[in-house]
């Protein structure tokens, strides 16, 4: 079987490169799956793609790949995004990013998007991605470490900032800033060094476990309905 991955910030490119078969390419953009899905690859997955400043892939390009048989997945970031607007279509989502999209929790694009670096650095991560955030907030409020009250303050701090400057520091000027308890805030910025959660690394880690399990299933082509609801549903 043979796999197209497109990711950048999300996962790194050896993660994805380590399964047999699966083509690397970078964070996918529009015409990107259109040109792909013209070498007929069984599976195209989407983790990262641009949306600001470069046309994000399109809907129809994602339709039109399925329509030819070729199984999509989309997960962590813009996978996630475009799962959610087309799971009725066929397209299939994996992770709890692309579940709370899908049901309404969460509905902005800068809950997954982030500022990053080139691609000959490996498209580093240069700000907090929104959904990574809620993650530390929550393992941390149930740890003890926080309270919900504090929690809460935490989240609508850094929704409040612009996507390309969240950072945790600022998180936590602007904590101190509003009135936050001090000692909790120490607390927490002492569990997260050795803490912090990933979520869109997470999620995308457990698209790459839905390839393994792929691989070792028929053909998609040759069961496509079957396998996608046993693995994905």
């Amino acid at each position: 079987m043979r796999a197209i991955v497109f990711s950048g910030p999300s996962i790194p490119r050896s993660e994805v490169e380590a399964l047999p078969g699966v083509e690397w390419r970078p964070p996918v953009s529009q015409g990107d799956v259109y040109r792909c899905a013209q070498t007929a690859p069984e599976v195209i997955a989407i983790v990262d793609g641009y949306f600001e400043g470069v046309p994000s892939v399109w809907h129809k390009e994602i339709l039109w790949a399925m329509s030819r048989g070729i199984h999509v997945l989309g997960a962590s970031s813009m996978g996630a995004l475009r799962a959610a607007e087309l799971h009725q279509f066929g397209m299939h989502g994996v992770g709890e990013i692309f579940a709370n999209f899908r049901d309404g929790v969460w509905e902005d694009d800068d809950e997954v998007a982030v500022q990053h670096g080139p691609a000959e650095l490996g498209y580093p991560s240069l700000s907090l991605a929104m959904v990574n955030a809620r993650k530390s907030i929550a393992a941390a409020t149930d740890a003890s470490i926080i309270s919900q009250a504090v929690a809460e303050a935490l989240v609508d701090l850094a929704k409040s900032v612009f996507y390309q400057q969240r950072q945790w520091a600022q998180v936590f000027a602007l904590a101190r800033e509003s009135g936050v308890d001090a000692g909790a805030l120490a607390a927490f910025e002492t569990w997260l060094e050795n803490n912090e959660q990933d979520l869109k690394l997470q999620d995308a880690r457990t698209m790459l476990t839905h390839l393994c399990l792929l691989y070792t299933s028929p053909s998609p082509r040759d069961q496509r309905p079957n396998l996608v609801c046993r693995l994905l549903l």
